[in-house]
């Protein structure tokens, strides 16, 4: 089994007295890529704020390489904790060029190893043609690859990605996305994104933490928390949601308006109504089908479209169709469920 390269055990955050973050129990592998998620104020900034060592816990034990950097009785500083941080602002020096930009923390290593290092950055991450600019004459892309490139040139021990993609455009965030995560992986560098965006979690994480109410709700992999999430919260961040009503059938059944669906109900008793999580993926158009629903909106993405559909007891739902299934509204299409996960809920609301 693999030791643990970040632990915190039980570490509680506060601010001004107030409680940010409480009973945090967080276990991260060496080379994983884990995402911290959460509506705004969850506390993803102060966690990793702590985790970093620019503030201190309020209890518990912050453990890297399963030694303390921060409890009641010890502190270790930022700057020994070996941990490189890319904020939003990302902070490029504007009079150093992109090679020494990237050689900033390498000032103890010889000038050869500098470069060395500098070059081998410079060739993962595509930046080598502009090694000689300065920070001002190069696309915002670029300084996305130079603030990581700088980051990693020490080899830190962690790394810590606040929002780091969130000025970008989504079709230059994607690419970057892919090679980051290539890099970190190439690297087997440990490192902890933060992030509002689901696509950008489920790209880049190996796992994804979410917080609410100052816990972790669900600590899980993206596949885990899209399909199959402990709560309506963590269901509705993560994708487009409908519940639709049930009644439990028996231990393996639930019957809804689509008929009856297969999936585990132990935890809930026969007869009992409970609303079952649908996304869109789980309704599949089938002409041929016997259920039907009507198209009340539609929205289309190219190679799909998403369709907002009215059952025939009024409930409506999501479902997402290849393209050429162009339908108009007020018009009946054939419907079927299709859903290998199926989560149920004690209420909607």
């Amino acid at each position: 089994m693999n030791q643990s390269k970040l632990e915190l055990q039980n570490v509680k955050i506060t601010l001004d007295e107030n409680i940010i973050l409480n009973d945090i129990n967080l276990s991260i592998q060496n080379g994983e890529i884990v995402s911290l998620m959460g509506s705004s104020a969850s506390g993803k900034t102060s966690l990793i704020r702590s985790i970093a060592g620019y503030q201190n816990i309020s209890s518990g034990n912050i453990k890297i390489d399963n030694s303390v950097v921060d409890n009641s009785n010890e502190f270790i500083s930022v700057d020994k904790r070996n941990i490189g941080v890319i904020f939003q602002d990302l902070a490029l020096f504007p009079h150093l060029t992109v090679r020494e930009n990237i050689c900033f923390g390498l000032f103890k290593d010889t000038e050869i190893n500098q470069n060395s290092r500098a070059l081998e950055l410079e060739n993962m991450l595509n930046i080598g043609l502009i090694k000689n600019r300065y920070p001002h004459q190069i696309s915002g892309g670029q300084q996305q690859r130079v603030a990581i490139a700088r980051a990693m040139a020490p080899k830190p021990t962690i790394l810590l990605l606040d929002e780091p993609f969130s000025a970008l455009d989504q079709e230059l965030k994607d690419n970057l996305m892919i090679d980051i995560k290539k890099i970190l992986k190439k690297e087997q560098t440990t490192a902890i994104l933060i992030t509002h965006d689901p696509k950008e979690a489920f790209t880049m994480s190996d796992k994804i933490a979410f917080l609410s109410d100052g816990k972790i709700a669900q600590y899980d992999t993206p596949y885990n928390l899209y399909h199959k999430p402990l709560s309506k919260e963590i269901a509705n961040f993560f994708g487009i949601t409908s519940f639709m009503k049930a009644k439990v059938k028996d231990a393996n059944h639930v019957d809804t308006v689509l008929g009856t669906i297969f999936g585990n109900t132990q935890d809930f008793k026969a007869n009992e109504e409970v609303y079952v999580l649908i996304r869109p993926d789980d309704i599949i158009h089938d002409d041929d089908s016997t259920e039907s629903a009507k198209v009340i909106d539609k929205v289309f993405y190219g190679s799909d479209f998403l369709y907002h559909l009215e059952l025939k007891d009024r409930q409506r739902i999501y479902c997402y169709t290849p393209s050429h299934h162009n339908h108009s509204l007020n018009e009946s299409i054939g419907i079927k469920p299709v859903i290998d996960h199926l989560m149920l809920f004690k209420n909607q609301l």
